[in-house]
């Protein structure tokens, strides 16, 4: 009698790594002073500098897998 043939086990999912949340200001070029924020209740995405207080805000436009599509 032939052995049976097992199932090839499907391969693992791939992760997706974390985008980051603090980069350096454009305007001041102060490093790792750009915090970003996701408002997903009000569905509003902000960048805003703590050193020379420039700030961006913007809404989201659409929700993939957990990545977010943000209007410029």
């Amino acid at each position: 009698m032939g052995k049976r043939k097992s199932r090839a086990k499907p391969p693992p999912k791939k992760r997706m790594d974390k985008l980051d949340t603090v980069f350096s200001c454009p305007f001041c070029n102060h490093g790792t002073s750009v915090e970003c924020r996701i408002d997903m209740k009000n569905l509003i995405g902000e960048a805003s500098c703590g050193i020379c207080q420039e700030s961006f805000s913007t809404t989201i436009t659409d929700t993939v897998n957990g990545l977010m599509n943000v209007n410029e």
